[in-house]
């Protein structure tokens, strides 16, 4: 026994009633989910007034596991739990801080005395506390949560009555201090899984199976997509069928079907309103929740916007059916150029034969006329597959505009108004101003064709800028850049979502037979892309349709190309003529032999080979002069280029003039060379060969 210390008198003798009702009311708030701070202050105020002899107080081990805070001491001093708090745990920290410290129960039975409080009992004393008995609150693992203290104003020592109810009240302590920071980490969790669902670009969403059960919770993104306030979704059980397209609703009921049959993974795509009209498409993916016993089965699912996902889809196949096309119509095209030039250089050598009064020198200018026309299809093919040679040129589009406007009035018919909105401040663009004016009227006839009741057809030209952050919506597509734009736009009857995914296919239309090939829309898609432009479309049903038109502006000038020769009718006998020595190259014998026949009666000494491997040869074992090489580009073995680039430092002096009927220019691997290289396009005709052979050999740049 201590001296001084007096014996524990008999505490007072509290009813099991009594202890019953501290465990009600602490357990009532914690299932009440009260804050941890009300929870203890009710523990100490509850045994308090089962024990009027004793003080209570409850520090709480802060999350550095060293650093003591109140938690609650209703009874105690403001000032003294303003001292304590913040206090760091150690070996000689008062009774709380050293029962922390030490994972056990630490009683001290007079403070003015006890070396535990050597550095804290005048805080104690000057409020007339004399003894504390505190116990660690811990967790099952041994984890410290606080300590649970009684303070008394007279030294004493505890009796066994006094430690059960320390352990009592420590029991129900740790029980809160648990169930706290259990329900503070539900929260946390609760709280990062809501932040994580609320900033997906998606809708969450728990519903019942059923199309038309009702759903449980939908994240508030379905009113920045669809259009709906949560609360207006959750009220109509009927809102996600009835916003599904109707023509995709028995996608989405074939998917439920599985889903309640399989219970697998619930996948389905398909187009939804939103509130605003925009069809949106929908990839809408779900789970089962774990089913419980007599309630119904649930969902848990998300549905993500794959509108632009679609679109790009669409854009990507698109690009790949237009590219196959494309590559079959080059293809067709070198084949049918070929064989258009044999019958144009055996008509024209028919002809010179026949005089003009004669019958058969009328069928001959058909023939021609018939050839001309089986070329322009096949420039219109190549047209559409970018394969065609453009004559380039730096070109003021309003001037274009200017000139196509006097055909188009001719065109239109007087119900019709013709509008023209031009910006005289627009930039300079390259382009084939041939195939500008083709691609106007194209569109301006197909305009005309969409008003058959009237209306305003609209051409305009402006410059336009775009940048990263503008680039999509109206300029959908469209590269940040500096651009020329071409609009033409009409007031017509508009086209539908089905004609607008075809519209660009080759031989696609809606006219009557007999009235359209198919081909207009395809050219200019083609001509535009040739030119690095961009053309995008906006068309809807009874609202007119509109095409703009996206060239590159250019601050630089460059070379023209050489475009299609066949045009005009001259006699073969005027055609120009020469003595100078050419190596002939040309895989196809029929158009090789009409060729060398040709120069050789033009006074041309003539060398000829049947492919790249032969000219090489040919040209190693002759000893004189080669004035010029006409090669076809397209050949097996060594093509006409290769065939240029390994010559032309072999023979510098040599002219180079191209024939092809499938035009594929790329460099040389020399870009003077490739620049000075003309090309003529099959099918051509003989004079024009012979003013193209003269025009090389003279250096000149014109015919």
């Amino acid at each position: 026994m201590f001296t001084g210390v007096a014996k524990a008198p008999a505490l007072d003798q509290p009813s099991l009633q009594s202890l019953a009702r501290v465990d009600d009311a602490v357990l009532a708030m914690i299932m009440a989910r009260a804050p941890i701070s009300k929870v203890l202050s009710t523990l100490c105020t509850e045994i308090e007034k089962a024990y009027p002899s004793l003080l209570c107080s409850v520090l709480l081990l802060d999350s550095d596991n060293v650093t003591l805070r109140t938690g609650a001491g209703p009874s105690l001093p403001e000032e003294y739990r303003n001292a304590i708090d913040g206090v760091k745990i150690g070996p000689t920290v008062g009774s709380c801080g050293t029962s922390a410290y030490r994972k056990q129960p630490v009683v001290v039975s007079d403070i003015a005395n006890d070396p535990l409080w050597a550095n804290y009992r005048d805080l104690a004393l000057v409020h007339g506390l004399r003894a504390c008995w505190s116990t660690p609150i811990a967790r099952q693992d041994g984890t410290i949560l606080g300590t649970f203290a009684v303070y008394y104003r007279e030294p004493r020592m505890p009796g066994a009555e006094h430690l059960s109810i320390v352990a009592h009240a420590t029991h129900l302590a740790g029980i809160a201090i648990e169930h706290d920071r259990a329900m503070l980490q539900l929260r946390a969790a609760e709280d990062r899984y809501r932040t994580l669902v609320e900033r997906l670009p998606a809708i969450t969403y728990i519903a019942e199976l059923g199309a038309d059960g009702p759903w449980h919770y939908v994240s508030p993104q379905v009113e920045s997509i669809l259009g709906f306030t949560s609360a207006e979704w959750l009220a109509d059980p009927m809102m996600w069928m009835n916003r599904i397209h109707k023509d995709d609703r028995e996608i989405a009921l074939a998917a439920e079907k599985r889903f309640q049959q399989t219970h697998e993974l619930f996948h389905a795509e398909y187009r939804m309103l939103a509130r605003d009209g925009r069809i949106l498409w929908i990839r809408d993916e779900a789970v089962m929740l774990d089913r419980s016993a007599g309630r119904k089965l649930l969902m848990q699912g998300v549905l993500y916007d794959i509108t632009e996902h679609r679109r790009l889809e669409d854009q990507l196949r698109h690009s790949q059916k237009m590219e196959a096309v494309g590559q079959l119509a080059g293809g067709v095209a070198h084949d049918f150029n070929n064989l258009l030039m044999l019958i144009q250089a055996n008509n024209e050598r028919l002809r010179s034969r026949l005089a003009p009064h004669e019958p058969a020198h009328q069928d001959s200018l058909e023939i021609e006329s018939a050839v001309a026309r089986a070329a322009s299809l096949v420039q219109q093919l190549l047209a559409f597959g970018r394969k065609q040679v453009l004559q380039t040129k730096i070109l003021d589009l309003n001037a274009v505009v200017t000139e196509v406007v006097k055909m188009l009035r001719r065109l239109i018919t007087n119900h019709i108004e013709l509008k023209v909105v031009l910006d005289h401040q627009i930039g300079r663009v390259k382009a084939d101003p041939g195939q500008i004016e083709q691609i106007i009227l194209n569109l301006s006839v197909n305009a005309r064709d969409a008003m058959p009741e009237g209306g305003q057809l609209v051409l305009e030209t402006r410059n336009v800028h775009i940048t990263a952050a503008n680039a999509g919506g109206k300029h959908d597509s469209v590269p940040a850049g500096e651009y020329v734009l071409l609009a033409v736009s009409d007031t017509g009857i508009g086209m539908n979502s089905e004609t607008l995914a075809h519209m660009f296919e080759p031989f696609f239309t809606t006219k009557e037979p007999g009235k359209g090939t198919g081909l207009g829309l395809a050219t200019v898609y083609g001509v535009v892309k040739q030119m690095d432009g961009v053309i995008c479309v906006r068309s809807e049903p009874g609202n007119g349709t509109g095409f703009d038109i996206y060239l590159p502006a250019i601050d630089r000038k460059d070379a023209v190309e050489e475009g299609p020769a066949l045009e005009g009718r001259t006699n073969l006998a005027l055609a120009p003529a020469g003595s100078e020595t050419v190596l002939l190259v040309e895989d196809q014998e029929g158009i090789r032999d009409l060729v060398r026949e040709f120069l050789k009666r033009k006074g041309y000494t003539v060398l000829h080979a049947v492919d790249g491997s032969d000219a090489l040869r040919i040209a190693a074992e002759q000893t004189t002069t080669i004035d010029l090489l006409i090669t076809d580009i397209a050949m097996p073995n060594i093509g006409g280029k290769e065939l240029a680039r390994r010559l032309i430092p072999l023979r510098p002096q040599m002219k180079v003039l191209f024939m092809s009927g499938y035009p594929d220019h790329g460099s040389l691997g020399d870009e003077e060379v490739a620049e000075q290289v003309p090309v003529l396009l099959k099918p051509f005709l003989l004079d024009v060969l012979a003013r193209k052979v003269r025009s090389v050999l003279d250096n000149s740049e014109s015919d």
